[in-house]
């Protein structure tokens, strides 16, 4: 046996594997790509909150420049030390005047007479007894007129109560007075309404710093309308607007704090929570710019990969009309042949050419994704049937059968667009298919649907998946080449004329059937019927009746 061989069958490689260098930029990109995201998620995070925490701390510092002298105020009634009368029984009016103005005192000494100690009872002095009380009070006396201060603070070990009263003891030319803050008490509320008077700016809480944790109980007395705030008060405003003033007038442990009344923390409050919910929404808004970005430019992407993929099946396409118009462009410059065989070589070649003008043609139109867009019409039985009469002559070449099986009811479309459609769908079923070929229609609600089926070989999943792809055609089983001539293009168009004119379109197979191509398109309006909803129609009957009451 003889045999030569021209070409030598070499079966393509795989795609080559990346290079190291392509590696780290795929996964490099990818990684800095996942780091820059990271960032900007923490950032969109984080600008709520340091905005509404700046915003936060701007409205501490105006509340504390408002409000210092108040604070002040309370500070100076503290050390204040009014003139005090001399007295014998302690039950006179210039003592229940004093003792009314200062309500936080609660012993007295005179200092250049008698040097006897008075202690408070209710609006009056009485001598004070011996009592371990009492005891303390004196040794407080004595350390401060041996410290020669005008206000002198007890230490905390000669201070049995020192972890929840503050006291003080101030030394005058005549008289030392005592003083004792102990927040929750009547006396400090009276003190607090005598330094404000009827209308209190601020409200006041003299707090061990150190025990502010959370968890601390809500006490009665450290509510409105009081002005005295309790720790546990003074924990829920501390996460809106509050003020620390440092003093050492009260002792080192103790703080005064000032916060504002609940129509003012309201104010604030609204005003923080709007910050915080505008920063939100505009880190919310940017964050969908930056994801709709990305996937446009995926979508670009895809757009362009899908364009190159199609410009590839165009040129691979071309590459055999080319071939064949080059070896007869050959066999005609040799001059070889005859006359006749020339004059037909040379209308084969005029063939080739227009083959390859509607190859490209088409290819340009898929490439583009541009179709024309005829006037809406409606979409009836007549009009269905003149479709249908169009092809009769290529049916009756063919020896198939075409079924009309139409409603009375009619839609709306395009009308060139949907006769394209429905000539590549018939043109598919009478070329591609076998057996008898059926067009259907009718109305389901609002939609109306027509069905082009023929009665060949069903197709499997992956088919149905791929039809509609650019320059995708199925070979017929059992055979070599394909059955009919084409580009695989008229599926394609079709597809994206579907989808630019918001038909529905849906592919399907099995049940003795074929290919069961189903258009949806609009209903057309029913004469005597109103298309409007109901929703309007109810607003004109309303407006006629008020029209009709007027009149």
């Amino acid at each position: 046996m003889l045999s030569r061989r021209v070409t030598r069958f070499q079966p393509r490689r795989g795609d080559a594997k990346p290079t190291v260098w392509q590696q780290v930029q795929q996964y490099g990109g990818m990684a800095l790509l996942m780091l820059a995201g990271t960032f900007v998620a923490l950032g969109l995070f984080w600008a709520p909150k340091q905005l509404a925490a700046n915003h936060r701390q701007l409205l501490m510092d105006q509340f504390f420049s408002k409000h210092f002298e108040d604070t002040a105020l309370v500070e100076k009634h503290w050390q204040a030390l009014p003139w005090l009368p001399n007295f014998e029984t302690g039950d006179e009016p210039g003592v229940r005047e004093f003792l009314r103005k200062q309500p936080l005192v609660v012993a007295v000494l005179n200092r250049l007479e008698t040097r006897s100690l008075w202690v408070r009872d209710g609006n009056r002095l009485i001598r004070a007894s011996e009592s371990p009380q009492t005891q303390t009070y004196r040794t407080w006396i004595t350390q401060a007129e041996m410290a020669q201060r005008f206000q002198w603070l007890p230490a905390t070990a000669d201070d049995p109560d020192h972890d929840h009263i503050a006291s003080t003891v101030l030394l005058g030319d005549q008289w030392i007075v005592i003083k004792r803050w102990e927040p929750g008490t009547t006396a400090v509320e009276a003190a607090l309404r005598q330094t404000y008077g009827a209308k209190p700016p601020i409200r006041i809480g003299l707090i061990i710093e150190s025990r502010l944790k959370r968890g601390l109980p809500v006490e009665d007395w450290g509510g409105e309308p009081n002005i005295q705030v309790d720790p546990g008060h003074l924990l829920q405003n501390a996460r809106w607007v509050y003020m620390p003033a440092a003093s050492d007038y009260f002792g080192k442990q103790w703080t005064i704090f000032a916060v504002p009344w609940e129509a003012q923390q309201a104010q604030f409050r609204a005003e923080i929570s709007t910050r915080i919910w505008i920063a939100r929404g505009t880190a919310i808004g940017v964050a969908l710019l930056m994801v709709l970005g990305l996937w446009l430019r995926h979508r670009a992407r895809q757009r362009a990969l899908l364009d190159m993929d199609r410009l590839a099946s165009l040129t691979h396409s071309l590459k055999t009309p080319l071939a064949v118009l080059k070896f007869r462009c050959d066999t005609l410059r040799l001059g070889r042949m005859s006359p006749d065989q020339t004059d037909e070589e040379l209308i084969k070649l005029g063939e080739e050419v227009d083959r390859l003008t509607v190859i490209i043609e088409t290819g340009l139109t898929a490439l583009k994704g541009e179709a024309s867009d005829g006037p809406r019409g409606v979409v009836g039985r007549e009009w269905l049937q003149d479709v249908a009469a169009d092809l009769e002559v290529a049916f009756e070449a063919e020896g198939r059968q075409l079924e009309l099986n139409l409603s009375e009811e009619s839609g709306q479309a395009a009308l060139s667009s949907l006769r394209s459609a429905l000539f590549t769908l018939m043109e598919n079923a009478l070329f591609h298919g076998e057996g008898k070929v059926t067009l259907e229609s009718w109305r389901n609600r609002r939609r109306f649907v027509i069905r082009v089926s023929d009665e060949g070989h069903p197709l499997d999943g992956s088919q149905l998946e791929a039809l509609g792809r650019p320059f995708m055609r199925f070979r017929q089983k059992g055979m070599e080449g394909f059955k009919r001539e084409g580009q695989g293009l008229g599926v394609s168009l079709m597809c994206q004329v579907a989808d630019r004119e918001g038909w529905g379109l849906v592919f399907s197979s099995g049940n003795g059937k074929g290919l069961i191509a189903t258009l949806e398109i609009p209903n057309a309006p029913v004469p005597g019927r109103d298309s409007r909803s109901w929703w309007q129609r109810l607003r004109t009957s309303r407006a006629r009746t008020v029209k009709e009451g007027e009149a």
